[in-house]
């Protein structure tokens, strides 16, 4: 038998745009409130009818951990697991929108350079294993650079716009069968 468990549910009131972290990409939709209209990181417009369930697949989860942050209009992030690493080993690409989170860092992050899992923002560039967002990180005191213990973390979000009325958006996870 297929069940589908429930990871977390947002409430997105009409006119609205808001980000999600993405666990799992799988998504329950709801307009709870008569017709309404979402869409997904700039997608088409899906119609909602009014107290029906749908099922949609969005973005696939993603991150990937900071080693360098650049404070600036348009923060760059270095990512990877030491300041040395070159490679791109990592799940983004230009276009994507992320959540930067600090995991108790030492030193700390500057609060300039993360941003809300709802406060997502847009990576304008990729070049190897460096980042280019459109993050205000300007007013930091310094560029971050990790050194031991935990790192911040990038993480893929989805962007979600709502016209019309109130939505619910439940991520799933299909379990069974």
């Amino acid at each position: 038998m297929t069940v589908i468990n429930v990871l977390s549910t947002n409430a997105i009131a009409a006119s609205a745009t808001e980000y999600q972290v993405v666990k799992t990409g799988f998504y329950r939709i709801v307009a709870t409130a008569g017709d309404a209209t979402v869409a997904f990181n700039d997608g088409p417009a899906i119609t909602l009818i009014g107290d029906e369930a749908l099922l949609v697949k969005g973005g696939k989860p993603g991150h990937a951990k900071v080693v360098k942050a650049v404070d600036d209009s348009t923060a760059d992030y270095q990512l990877g697991l030491h300041l040395h690493e070159t490679s791109s080993q990592h799940p983004f690409s230009s276009g994507d929108y992320i959540a930067v989170e600090d995991d108790s860092t030492s030193p700390a992050i500057d609060s300039n350079f993360l941003s809300a899992g709802t406060g997502g923002k847009k990576i304008t560039a990729v070049v190897n294993n460096t980042i280019s967002t459109d993050i205000d990180s300007s007013s930091a005191s310094a560029d971050y650079t990790y050194a031991s213990g935990p790192q911040a973390v990038v993480k893929r979000c989805v962007k979600v716009a709502v016209t019309g009325n109130a939505i619910v958006l439940e991520e799933i996870q299909v379990v069974g069968g």
